[in-house]
């Protein structure tokens, strides 16, 4: 499954960028998160693995997170593996103005086991989980 996403940020690029690397800022737009534990690799850098920890519907998940390209502040590219099978993020900074951006969101999932037929007979759930991390990142940049 493949989808994207686009949303205008009303702040500038150094802003928002500053507010995606910023890993307390995680528990303001990413519904659950709980922690983050580096596994190996300098974070934020190209090859970093990290451990994300998340509270979903009062159970424990935990999604493994490789950074597979890093060009900050134009782009990055995530690898992210869990039990319900793997996913690619690339998210793309596009400058607009001095005070906005355009931030895209690519998405990639192969999903297996039970997974595979929930994604196959309800995508839009993806689609919407992932809308609304973009949206609360939104609102979280420009608050």
């Amino acid at each position: 499954m493949r989808y994207s996403f686009n949303i205008k940020i009303e702040k500038p690029l150094n802003v928002v960028i500053e507010k995606f690397k910023d890993e307390e800022g995680l528990k303001h737009w990413m519904d659950g998160f709980q922690k983050v534990e580096h596994i190996s690799g300098t974070p934020g850098t190209k090859g970093a693995v990290s451990d994300f920890y998340f509270l979903h519907k009062k159970r424990a998940m935990k999604i493994r997170e490789t950074i597979l390209e890093e060009n900050l502040p134009k782009s990055i590219k995530f690898a992210y593996q869990s039990s319900m099978g793997y996913n690619e993020v690339e998210t793309l900074f596009e400058p607009i103005s001095e005070n906005s951006i355009n931030l895209t969101s690519n998405n990639y999932f192969k999903l297996k086991g039970l997974m595979k037929v929930f994604g196959w007979f309800m995508p839009g759930a993806f689609k919407k989980q992932s809308l609304k991390y973009m949206t609360n990142f939104k609102t979280y940049c420009e608050s």
